[in-house]
């Protein structure tokens, strides 16, 4: 639940230590399974898995009943 971070419009997951195949995959799962899209971006130490804003609140929608209170400052949500 701690390795990602919010942008002004979408959502960043900290993937780099996967290969770009191994993120590319992801992405397809995403679209696939939960109908998220999403891409990856260049970083320094490899490629990190991108949610479009176009998904923000479907993406939310799927993680907020899993979500840890504690985390809810991430996502901008209320306790």
């Amino acid at each position: 639940m701690d390795d990602g971070y919010k942008t002004t419009s979408g959502f960043y997951l900290c993937t780099e230590s996967y290969t770009l195949e191994d993120n590319q995959n992801l992405s397809k799962i995403l679209k696939n399974k939960f109908n998220l899209d999403s891409g990856n971006h260049k970083h320094t130490n490899g490629h990190r898995l991108y949610i479009f804003s176009s998904s923000k609140d479907r993406l939310l929608e799927l993680i907020k009943p899993y979500l840890i209170h504690h985390f809810y400052y991430k996502f901008e949500l209320e306790n």
